[in-house]
């Protein structure tokens, strides 16, 4: 496990939320540099198919994390088709607010994994996204942060931020159309996670106390029934 990696808020608890992966065949939407990939694949999987649409993060992917049971595609997650009940687990990692058709993408799941397969993924969580565009903390006279602005919620769609360059796009969608678009895909919700950081973390990461003011991610483990 790489130390950066397995620092980031959400990464711990995704990897506690993933079921036991030997000998499975996982799918991995939005790998980017392959972090997760390896992870589960020396963690015992039998096949790993990682998926981006940067040729750069698959560069990297393959140069520093290559292994004979991971395969690095590049294809458009809106684009990519996989026959019935390939796979026994999916995961993605804080990818499907950039999708623009979440309900289609997560019925294409639903008919990748095999009965009793499980799905894992985070996304930012829709009071995160619901700034957009902009910051979402709003400053008193003196710069210090008096709270978050949230407008619009029920106003989904697209958005624009700066996010290490101008104009990265990032889809907004309500707690319910991201549950219910699981449910409607015939998929079963087993665990819902908002994190946040105890005690023991801010004493390591003190500025990650505003995690305690408003959730920033999401993560959600969910199955297909074992008889459809």
């Amino acid at each position: 496990m790489e130390p950066g990696w397995s620092r980031a808020l959400e990464q711990p608890i995704f990897l506690s939320m993933l079921p036991d992966v030997q000998d499975l065949r996982v799918l991995d939407l939005g790998c980017g540099v392959g972090q997760l990939s390896f992870h589960i694949t020396i963690a015992g999987a039998a096949e790993v198919v990682a998926v981006d649409i940067s040729e750069t993060m698959l560069d990297l992917a393959r140069s520093e994390r290559s292994h004979p049971r991971v395969s690095y595609q590049r294809e458009a997650i809106e684009d990519i088709r996989f026959e019935p009940g390939r796979f026994a687990l999916i995961v993605s990692s804080l990818v499907l607010h950039y999708i623009p058709n979440y309900r289609d993408l997560v019925k294409r799941m639903a008919t990748w994994l095999r009965p009793g397969g499980v799905l894992v993924y985070s996304t930012e969580h829709p009071i995160y996204t619901a700034r957009l565009p902009g910051e979402g903390w709003i400053v008193d006279e003196n710069g210090a942060r008096v709270g978050w602005r949230i407008d619009n919620y029920f106003d989904e769609g697209m958005g624009e931020e700066h996010w290490f360059v101008d104009g990265v796009r990032k889809y907004h969608r309500t707690l319910a159309t991201l549950l219910d678009g699981l449910l409607d895909a015939g998929f079963r919700i087993e665990r819902v996670v908002e994190p946040a950081p105890d005690i023991d973390r801010l004493q390591l990461r003190p500025q990650e106390s505003e995690h305690l003011r408003r959730p920033m991610f999401l993560l959600v483990r969910a199955s297909v029934p074992p008889e459809r």
